[in-house]
């Protein structure tokens, strides 16, 4: 025998959600991801000009120990997209001084600045901070790491060091990621980054 149904209730609501009720859920996931997008992009943005100062002040700082290791000196020719490494030439008699490479002498390695990130520029250490387009993809300013283990900022007295401004092209001048100082002392050639 079939029971009469409670008066006032109609048919019993399956559990779950509805259409709708998905539908709204997956219109606010939609907008936060929208709200966040921006910040990720900053933050790869920021990470990618740490990244590449911190690579660099390693390959300087590599220099310096090949220098010593080699007892060859070696220059950095640093352009706003990339940093060029050249080995000092042997003197041609016995005890003669070494000779300063040329862009035409043979390339060590590279060092390439990803592509929204630049050099603005290299000064002598305690010097105001470059601007962007102290050193270009054509023209370049140069640092020599000696044998003796010191570094000497091209064309300045002896003994200077040089600091190199690596600066993220995407990033609004007021970002904390915006630049990056990469300080390499005279004496020691101890290279060190550090946000400006």
């Amino acid at each position: 025998m079939k029971t009469p149904d409670k008066a006032g209730s109609g048919p019993r609501r399956s559990a779950g959600f509805t259409l709708v009720e998905l539908m709204i859920v997956l219109a606010i996931i939609a907008i936060m991801s929208a709200l966040a997008v921006p910040s990720f992009n900053r933050d790869n943005t920021g990470r990618e000009s740490r990244d590449a100062a911190s690579d660099l002040a390693r390959e300087l700082q590599k220099c310096r120990v090949e220098a010593v290791t080699t007892r060859l000196g070696i220059r950095a020719f640093v352009f706003s997209d990339r940093v060029e490494l050249r080995p000092f030439l042997g003197g041609s008699t016995p005890g003669a001084a070494p000779v300063p490479p040329a862009l035409t002498d043979p390339l060590l390695r590279a060092v390439p600045m990803p592509g929204s990130v630049a050099i603005a520029g290299m000064v002598a250490q305690g010097a105001t901070a470059p601007s962007l387009g102290t050193v270009t993809p054509t023209a370049h300013a140069d640092l020599d790491f000696t044998n003796q283990g010191s570094a000497q900022l091209v064309g300045q007295p002896v003994p200077t060091g040089a600091t190199l401004l690596v600066q993220s092209l995407s990033l609004p001048s007021n970002a904390p990621d915006f630049d990056y100082r990469i300080d390499v002392t005279a004496l020691t050639a101890f290279v060190s980054v550090r946000a400006n």
